[in-house]
């Protein structure tokens, strides 16, 4: 690799020149080292997601593992209820082939978004209180190897670093319609956020990164933040194209080594077909605790 200049939030030539000697020597050891330095060298914790990016597309390979979920697992959808949709219909329950742009999917790419739980799909699709709604049911007939920051590496502690990161901001939520009350709470709480707020480890290591999330969320006020998503998937779905697994932001319990029972998937066709729709039942949300409600305990309880 090669590169002319330094950038604040990018790798610097000490780094690369470093990388490329690693190569040179042929050793496995100091190639891995060199290039997880390479991943983490720079100021702002955003550059790490840049660096990653960067990397991937010239050709330099990071492995933060995958996961199986197993055949006979059951998944779940949430859909808002309206009188005027066929939910007997199974295109109902189907990816949409001309979908808008998602967290991990481009516009008018096929994915199906699913929560392992009913719980995280409430929060997920800020089911109101008293909101009816049609809730989904799926089961694995085989197998779905998924792919997103899921190892964790006991010897490489750069790895376990950039791994919170890049999964904190593939979480993040985003600044659209139905996230309004959200970002209310957010950015009266945080105010306006520069990269500048974000150059310290603390915000990965305290309360455990649980606010990595949302601070990037604020952080992003041109509303452009799937633009980076869909990369980080892309770079995903090479490597597991049946589909993407991440956390929730509200219920961000899964991190590099850490499973939770509460988890998202995206699937994309080769993962959908490992999928049968069991059917659905109209239900209305009886939990009086919203999105809000769980970001402040998130991020105020313990301050």
């Amino acid at each position: 690799m090669d590169s002319n200049d330094e950038n604040r939030d990018g790798f610097t030539q000490r780094s690369i020149d470093a990388y490329n000697l690693a190569v040179a020597s042929g050793n496995t050891k100091a190639i891995e080292q060199a290039k997880y330095a390479l991943l983490t060298d720079t100021i702002s914790i955003l550059g790490i997601v840049v660096n990653y990016i960067a990397l991937e597309q010239n050709g330099i390979r990071f492995d933060f593992g995958t996961s199986c979920i197993r055949k006979g697992t059951r998944l779940f959808r949430i859909r808002g209820y309206r009188p005027n949709i066929d939910f007997d219909d199974l295109s109902a329950w189907e990816p949409n082939p001309n979908r808008t742009q998602g967290r991990a999917n481009r516009r008018g790419q096929e994915a199906l978004y699913l929560g392992s739980t009913e719980t995280v799909c409430l929060l997920e699709t800020h089911t109101a209180i008293g909101q009816r709604y049609a809730l989904g049911s799926y089961e694995c007939i085989d197998d779905v190897i998924v792919g997103g920051f899921l190892r964790f590496d006991r010897a490489n502690e750069l790895h376990n670093i950039a791994g919170m990161v890049l999964n904190s901001f593939l979480i993040a939520p985003s600044r659209e319609e139905r996230n309004s009350d959200l970002f209310g709470f957010l950015d009266m709480h945080y105010g306006r956020m520069l990269l500048d707020d974000l150059c310290d480890l603390s915000c990965i290591t305290e309360k455990g990164g649980l606010e990595l999330p949302f601070k990037f969320g604020v952080l992003n006020q041109c509303d452009r933040l799937h633009d980076l998503t869909n990369e980080i998937c892309a770079i995903l779905a090479k490597r597991t194209p049946e589909g993407i697994r991440y956390s929730s932001c509200f219920l961000p319990m899964e991190a590099p080594g850490i499973a939770c029972s509460d988890f998202n998937l995206a699937l994309y066709r080769s993962g959908v077909d490992r999928l049968r729709f069991l059917g659905y039942e109209i239900k209305t949300n009886e939990s009086p605790m919203t999105s809000v409600d769980v970001a402040k305990c998130l991020i105020e309880d313990e301050r």
